[in-house]
């Protein structure tokens, strides 16, 4: 008897519901249309997170879809839902995309990296990367060489003019010539300076200067250049601190035929440097414009005075300068105090008018 006051009670409240649910669905389907109207019709664009979410929403009610899918038609959500189907259990697990995995760009870099620093053939290229945990096969590594332009291993590259003196920097020392205008008696003069820079600890010699640098001089200049050098004939490993001299590097400047027919009897390896390409012999030039920043500076009277000039340019980069390419160090023995220097304690000594500046600590008598 109670069941029916109850019954009613419930269905009330049901239309109820059911009254104000319509009310909602209409609410949001006119929404839906007049942003359709406001966007002229255009189909909007979704997401896959988006489109996961609507077909969540819609598989519940998907018999009813006709009267609430206002954005998408009721065939495009089912077939969103089937695509979800046929990724969960299709035997592809890597996308829409067929075939093999796209190589990771990182790999990409390393073997172009790997390609411009070594001379290496593909299988010596895999064998480094999978050290490195990246593992490609050899065809996809020529795949990508061929690619960006590389050639095959054998024409790829040889040694470079920067790999040459990085291996030989310790045996290797360079040469070259540069002119400074004198005064004379006769007028301004123009004389040559032949030096020598040793790469491996940037020691400098100043071979000599002169206005006429013939065979002969050259010749002489050989012959005391192996004095300060052991040559790969007297080299031995006892008793001798001389830098050893297996290579020279210098440009095609006719004037150092001569020299180089004295020092190959010696058993030293000439290098001569490309055509108009100063790089190729970056040491000897970086010294040639430390020697210009101090006689740019002067007016120098006479051989005598640029030999005094250039005495004091050679002690000052050997013995007093410290030099970036070397780790901040003076190429010749300096003796470095153990203790941080006191102010008071520093001195300055300068040469050529203050052109010249070094910095160093007052020893103790």
């Amino acid at each position: 008897m109670c069941s029916k006051p109850i019954d009613s009670i419930l269905t009330s409240i049901t239309q109820l519901v059911d009254t104000d649910t319509a009310k909602v669905i209409d609410f949001i389907h006119t929404e839906n249309c007049i942003w359709r109207e406001i966007h002229g019709g255009k189909r909007p664009r979704f997401t896959e997170h988006q489109r996961r979410r609507l077909v969540k929403a819609a598989v519940p009610i998907r018999d009813r879809l006709d009267e609430f899918a206002t954005l998408v038609q009721p065939e495009t959500i089912l077939r969103w839902y089937w695509r979800l189907k046929q990724k969960k259990w299709g035997f592809s697990r890597r996308g829409d995309k067929p075939g093999r995995p796209t190589t990771l760009d990182s790999t990409v870099q390393l073997v172009l990296r790997l390609a411009d620093e070594n001379g290496w053939g593909y299988k010596r290229i895999q064998g480094e990367l999978q050290k490195l945990g990246h593992g490609i096969g050899s065809t996809t590594v020529a795949r990508i060489l061929k690619a960006h332009g590389y050639p095959i291993a054998p024409d790829r590259k040889g040694m470079s003019w920067k790999d040459f003196t990085k291996a030989h920097m310790d045996v290797t020392w360079a040469a070259d010539m540069f002119t400074e205008e004198i005064i004379t008696f006769g007028g301004l003069l123009t004389v040559y300076v032949l030096f020598f820079i040793h790469l491996g600890t940037r020691r400098v010699h100043i071979a000599g200067c002169t206005a006429n640098p013939n065979a002969d001089w050259m010749k002489q200049q050989a012959r005391q250049f192996q004095w300060i050098v052991r040559t790969p004939i007297e080299d031995t490993e006892f008793g001798n601190d001389r830098p050893i001299c297996r290579f020279l590097v210098h440009d095609r400047n006719s004037s150092f035929l001569p020299l180089d027919w004295v020092l190959k009897s010696q058993a030293i390896e000439i290098k001569r440097t490309p055509v108009q390409a100063p790089n190729a012999n970056a040491f000897a030039e970086r010294f040639v414009r430390e020697a210009r920043e101090t006689l740019d500076n002067l007016i120098v009277f006479g051989e005598a005075h640029l030999r005094h000039v250039l005495k004091r340019i050679e002690r000052h980069h050997n013995e007093q300068r410290p030099h970036q390419g070397i780790g901040n160090r003076v190429p010749m023995a300096y003796d470095y105090p153990q203790e941080p220097a006191l102010p008071d304690d520093v001195l300055c000594s300068s040469e050529l008018g203050g052109l010249l500046r070094h910095y160093h600590v007052e020893k103790a008598a």
